[in-house]
């Protein structure tokens, strides 16, 4: 039977290749090539880190592993969050007037964690049709998608689910 720091081992793994890959991906082509390429390698090092875990995550899912179930959600989770914040700061370089107050990738992680758990402090906050669409998505998705997980999971355990 594996402990829980070992069972967590590989979402945690894998949250670490997806914020390498997130800070790594290169947005500004203008660097000198040596920094884009150092960019790019540090982005594929984190997304093979995140695959192979992934990978691993479904084996283990298929073969009927009892609670990998939630590790695998988590390592979902996190790549959602990564990737709209990675689409947030990507819509901000081109075109700065969609979301008010992003001007850094921690900006954009920020921006989409207070988004997905609806606090909304405000101080960040999508401004063009754009950005605001993205919004929307992201609201949608994770109402829709991510508490129906969670509502299912939670279900599992007992007798009348």
């Amino acid at each position: 039977m594996r402990t829980g720091g070992v069972a967590w081992s590989r979402p945690g793994l894998g949250s670490a290749g997806l914020l390498v890959a997130y800070f790594a991906f290169p947005v500004d082509w203008n660097d000198s090539t040596a920094a884009v390429a150092l960019s790019l390698l540090l982005t594929a090092a984190g997304v093979g880190l995140v695959g192979r875990v992934m990978v691993l995550e479904l084996l283990q899912l298929r073969s009927g592993a009892a609670g990998r179930a939630t590790g695998a959600l988590t390592l979902l989770l996190v790549l959602l969050v990564m990737t709209f914040s990675l689409t947030f700061y990507l819509v901000d370089l081109l075109a700065p007037a969609q979301i008010v107050g992003l001007e850094t990738r921690t900006d954009a992680l920020y921006f989409t964690l207070s988004t997905m758990t609806t606090v909304g402090y405000g101080d960040v906050h999508a401004e063009g049709q754009l950005a605001r669409g993205l919004v929307c998505g992201l609201i949608v998705f994770n109402v829709v998608v991510v508490a129906s997980l969670v509502r299912d999971r939670s279900r599992a355990g007992r007798p009348d689910a």
